[in-house]
């Protein structure tokens, strides 16, 4: 029986060896961290997760480590989403047979499929897979907005997609999905900037990568929010923004491995074609980093 899905996910980053392979020790130690300050799910192989850098095999492997480390603790939702629909299926399959409770799907990118097209794949992945489908609306990279006909039109085409993950960026648009789809599918923000009034409208969470660096905090913005404690919410928040804000202008995997490391917690060095964040880059973090009083040295 899978977990249902709710509150802070983190978009797991993906740790990698001095020799440029997976860290598979680090990785599970990641695991135990993130768990172990209160995140309430888990998202590895997502776009933190640099899983465009990732080969077929070791996106399985790093859904079956974080799976196995999990060991039910908390909910998995590998992202399993591909340019191809077989591949997308192969990798959700191996993740359902892991024992992941959902998987997260970004369509098809580069040559963008057409409205219908996406329909499909997300309906023939998930029925395939046998295992609820998050629905990844990522159209900076995709080249197409999701929105709420969209959803109204998928959900009559599968029961398969339980969830959305909306990184449109757009405040309104989340309302809209909030506010006018919570009859029928959980709404999770995907965009950092504007989690806090997303949560105080009532989505469901958030996949994000900023727990990776800041796992208290922000699982604390949200139940703090969900309390309807709004004024402590938002002192966190403010104190984050800044930092939250540089993730989505600079690189957002890189700068979340430097914003980790800038707070004590070791994830290694990005994968080519990803690359460290330049010096001037790296010290404005640091000095923003270092003004919201963040440290989690181990």
């Amino acid at each position: 029986m899978t977990k249902k899905l709710g509150g802070i996910l983190a978009a797991v980053s993906t740790p990698f060896a001095q020799d440029g392979s997976v860290d598979e020790g680090a990785l599970r130690n990641h695991v135990d961290f993130l768990i172990e300050n209160g995140l309430h799910g888990l998202v590895p192989g997502g776009s933190t997760g640099e899983f465009a850098a990732l080969t077929l095999d070791e996106r399985k492997f790093v859904n079956t480590v974080v799976i196995d480390q999990a060991a039910g603790r908390v909910p998995v939702a590998p992202q399993t989403g591909s340019t191809r629909t077989a591949e997308a299926i192969e990798l959700s399959r191996h993740a359902a047979d892991a024992g992941a409770d959902a998987v997260l799907l970004v369509q098809p990118f580069y040559e963008a499929p057409t409205r219908h097209e996406v329909i499909e794949y997300f309906a023939t992945v998930g029925e395939a897979a046998n295992i609820p489908v998050i629905a990844y609306n990522l159209p900076g990279v995709t080249g197409m907005n999701l929105d709420r006909p969209f959803y109204r039109e998928l959900l009559e085409r599968t029961d398969a997609v339980k969830y959305i993950k909306d990184t449109s960026g757009s405040i309104e648009q989340a309302f809209d999905l909030i506010f006018n789809l919570g009859d029928a599918i959980d709404t999770f923000v995907g965009w950092d900037t504007i989690v806090l009034p997303a949560f105080s409208a009532g989505a469901a969470g958030s996949i994000w990568g900023a727990p990776n660096f800041a796992p208290k905090e922000c699982v604390a913005i949200y139940e703090l929010a969900k309390a309807g404690k709004y004024t402590e919410a938002l002192e966190i928040f403010k104190r984050l923004w800044n930092v939250l804000d540089f993730l989505g202008k600079e690189g957002y995997a890189v700068a979340t491995k430097a914003a980790a490391q800038a707070v004590g917690v070791d994830l290694g060095v990005p994968r080519a074609p990803y690359g460290e964040l330049p010096a001037d880059k790296k010290e404005e973090l640091t000095k923003l980093i270092a003004e919201t009083g963040l440290t989690y040295a181990r």
